[in-house]
C-alpha cells in the first residue's frame, strides 16, 4: 500500500477503528478488542462481555468475528443471551480518504437489544462508507454502515450504524458511535455510545458510556474496552 492509502489508513489505526467500516486490514495485520459493561436494563442490573477481532487475509479482504454475551439478574433467575458473528469484509474501492465496502457473513442470535433480540442461526449483509484523514499531524475517520440480518426462526433486523473517532493528543483518543436497528420480531433500538481512550503503544485501554434513547426500553452501560493490533 502506497502513498495515500498509507497515509489514510495509518490515521485509522493510530485512532482505533469501531467494530463496523469499510476498510481492510494489511495482510497479516490484525486488530482485538475485549470490552466489559455494567448495564441496567429496565431496572434491572447486568454484565456484557464482547471479543472483537479482524484479520488481514490480503490488503483487500479482512476476516472479521465477534462473540457477545449479556447477562440481568431478575427476582427469578438470570436472564442472558449469547451472539456470534463470523464475515468476510471486501474493500471495493479507496481514493483520498473516501472508502467503500461489503460484508457479509453467518451469523447467532443477537444481544444489541438486550434480552430482547433475535435467536436462531442467519446470515448478515452490510455495505459500508467511509472517510479518514490527518489534521494538524492526528489522525480522525467516519463511517456510516447499513446492515440486512435475516435468522433461520423468521426474525428480521435493519440497521444502520454511524461513527466518529479522532485523536486529540498524541495519546488521548475519543470515539461515538449510534446504532439505529429495526426488526419485525424484537424491540426497536437507538443506541449512542461515546468513549475517551489513551494509547499504550500497541495497546489502547478505553472507558466509555452507552444508553438506549429510542423509548421501547430504558438502558445504559458503562464500559471498559482494551485494544491491541498489529
Amino acid at each position: 500500500m502506497r502513498g495515500w492509502g498509507a497515509i489514510l489508513l495509518g490515521a485509522i489505526v493510530a485512532v482505533g477503528p469501531a467494530e463496523a467500516g469499510p476498510w481492510a486490514r494489511d495482510e497479516g495485520g490484525f486488530y482485538l478488542r475485549g470490552l466489559v459493561s455494567s448495564e441496567t436494563l429496565d431496572g434491572l442490573d447486568g454484565f456484557r462481555a464482547d471479543v472483537y477481532g479482524e484479520y488481514g487475509l490480503t490488503d483487500r479482504w479482512t476476516l472479521t468475528a465477534k462473540s457477545e454475551a449479556v447477562a440481568y439478574q431478575d427476582s427469578i433467575g438470570n436472564i442472558d443471551r449469547q451472539s456470534y458473528r463470523l464475515t468476510a469484509r471486501r474493500q471495493l474501492w479507496s481514493r483520498k480518504g473516501f472508502t467503500f465496502g461489503v460484508e457479509g457473513g453467518p451469523v447467532y442470535g443477537s444481544a444489541i437489544v438486550g434480552t430482547f433480540g433475535c435467536d436462531e442461526w442467519g446470515a448478515e449483509a452490510r455495505l459500508s462508507s467511509g472517510y479518514s484523514g490527518v489534521r494538524r499531524s492526528l489522525g480522525y475517520y467516519l463511517f456510516a454502515d447499513v446492515a440486512a440480518i435475516s435468522h433461520q426462526d423468521g426474525c428480521l433486523r435493519e440497521r444502520a450504524e454511524f461513527g466518529y473517532g479522532a485523536d486529540i493528543s498524541d495519546r488521548i483518543f475519543v470515539t461515538q458511535q449510534v446504532w439505529l436497528e429495526r426488526s419485525n420480531d424484537s424491540a426497536d433500538s437507538n443506541k449512542y455510545e461515546s468513549q475517551i481512550g489513551y494509547h499504550l503503544g500497541h495497546f489502547d485501554v478505553a472507558v466509555g458510556y452507552r444508553e438506549e434513547f429510542g423509548g421501547a426500553y430504558e438502558e445504559s452501560a458503562w464500559l471498559l474496552a482494551l485494544t491491541t493490533r498489529r
